[in-house]
């Protein structure tokens, strides 16, 4: 601002001093009409008409930008009240769905079907689960072929002094958890055995999402495996399809195949094997 008035003063003495210096009078004709007039005071009024014609060019397009911003911040006003309105709806629903999943959690538990160590679905009710989960994916769509996907990730770990397996246990199945998508049903038996049920991959997805699961769990930091620890996964899932229609007995025994040879080939180890009738 200070910069403004100074170079304002500057100008206005720069004009007073050019209007003493040129008092000349010179003749201007216009339109028929000739007078006569001093030569400073001719060259300002023609610069002031040269500012006010500028001003008034300009004048439209800062009008059409005044509306243009006008618009905008008009839209900018109602997408942030939608925006506002889209937040409160989506943390209604969140606190809907945590008050659901609360209550479903209560239920299993009053219902024994928790295994206590993990807090996920105990894994001897997992025959009848899977009787459900086959029969409900025969029902979607008897024309078009649909997978499903057992694993089973069989945790082995030498603990050292001071480290409680109940504990590391809690710890693995957390980050089982946040490694498993929301299509995911996990199962344990409280002891290092974890059970993942899925539908929809095929056997290279299948293949790709055990590894996610197994890397999960390897990957785990201290204190959840402890540093002198010596931590093994190993990886053995059944593929099922609407195709070729398999039980519940016949998907767990092919997955606990696949598990025991996936533990005769090694630390860490991955097997798949096809569900058949």
């Amino acid at each position: 601002m200070r910069l403004y008035i100074v170079s304002g003063l500057a100008i206005a003495f720069l004009a007073i001093l050019f209007a003493l210096q040129n008092t000349n009078l010179v003749t201007i004709n216009l339109l028929g009409w000739q007078y006569q007039q001093s030569l400073a005071l001719v060259l300002l009024l023609t610069l002031a008409i040269g500012v006010i014609v500028g001003l008034l060019v300009s004048i439209p397009a800062v009008i059409r930008r005044g509306w243009r911003v006008s618009r905008i911040q008009k839209q900018t006003d109602t997408l942030t009240g939608l925006l506002q309105k889209t937040e409160q709806q989506v943390s209604t629903e969140t606190q809907r769905v945590q008050s659901v999943h609360q209550r479903y959690q209560a239920l299993l538990s009053a219902l024994d079907l928790k295994e206590t160590t993990t807090g996920l679905l105990h894994s001897s009710i997992l025959k009848q689960a899977l009787g459900r989960q086959l029969a409900a994916l025969m029902a979607v769509d008897r024309d078009r072929a649909l997978s499903f996907s057992l694993l089973m990730l069989k945790v082995q770990c030498d603990l050292v002094d001071g480290v409680d397996r109940k504990q590391l246990w809690q710890g693995l199945t957390k980050h089982l958890q946040s490694a498993a998508t929301d299509q995911t049903w996990l199962y344990s038996d409280g002891q290092g055995l974890y059970l993942a049920t899925v539908a929809g991959l095929d056997a290279k997805a299948t293949s790709q999402y055990g590894e996610t699961l197994q890397s999960a769990i390897l990957e785990a930091p201290p204190p959840v495996a402890a540093p002198n620890s010596t931590l093994e996964a190993s990886v053995g899932g059944a593929i099922a399809s609407t195709a070729a229609p398999v039980d519940a007995l016949q998907l767990i025994n092919t997955a606990q195949t696949a598990l025991a040879q996936a533990q005769e080939r090694g630390r860490n180890r991955l097997r798949f094997l096809e569900a058949t009738p």
